[in-house]
């Protein structure tokens, strides 16, 4: 799959308007100041970032699900196990370390991220292309990163050999968690959707 470098920068300024809205989402709900910050936007081979999430030996909290409507595919967001747990002491207006493993509590706090990330990209791409998109109920994963981006790889198959990788930072209360955020679209309803979005811009 190849994206041109314009549509690359159309996808780009998508995504941070809806790390923005995610950011006022996620403020309002554990009611402190949060900033999820767009670090970085780029196409990457499937091949290569999963030797990389191979090699990343943290346990990590996941939240998976589908967008389905004019934009199709899969979103997944990923969080090292201490920085979920960072980030459920927050949710639950908790003294920083009450968290100590993961439970249901950590569950629900990643799967309400999930929901919040995925309203806010669906939101911003159904904005501009004038269309609904929905995402489904996520599935929250506990487990090592490979073994995590392997079950969101080849869950179903895909036909391509390229994924977009979102690098994201959360800041709360001086308090910065590097986490990853892939979206797997379908091709097809990518590339129908750039066309529509570059018309916009």
């Amino acid at each position: 799959m190849r994206i041109p470098k314009e549509h690359l920068k159309i996808l780009d300024i998508i995504i941070k308007m809806s790390m923005d809205n995610a950011s006022r989402s996620f403020s309002k709900t554990i009611k402190r100041a949060a900033l999820i910050e767009l670090v970085k936007t780029e196409l990457v081979d499937i091949s290569e970032i999963t030797e990389e999430m191979n090699n990343d030996l943290r346990e990590m909290v996941a939240s998976m699900l589908r967008l389905e409507g004019s934009f199709n595919g899969k979103l997944l967001f990923m969080i090292p196990l201490d920085g979920a747990l960072a980030l459920q002491d927050f949710y639950m207006q908790q003294s920083s370390g009450t968290s100590k493993e993961f439970d249901e509590f950590t569950e629900g706090t990643v799967q309400e991220i999930g929901n919040i990330l995925a309203s806010s990209i669906g939101n911003s791409f159904a904005s501009d292309l004038g269309s609904e998109l929905l995402p489904t109920p996520p599935r929250v994963l506990c487990d090592f990163a490979g073994t995590i981006f392997t079950s969101l790889i080849f869950e179903d198959g895909i036909n391509n050999d390229k994924i977009l990788l979102t690098e994201t930072k959360f800041s709360l209360h001086n308090t910065e968690i590097d986490c990853y955020f892939f979206l797997l679209p379908d091709l097809d309803s990518l590339k129908e959707s750039l066309i529509k979005l570059e018309k916009s811009f």
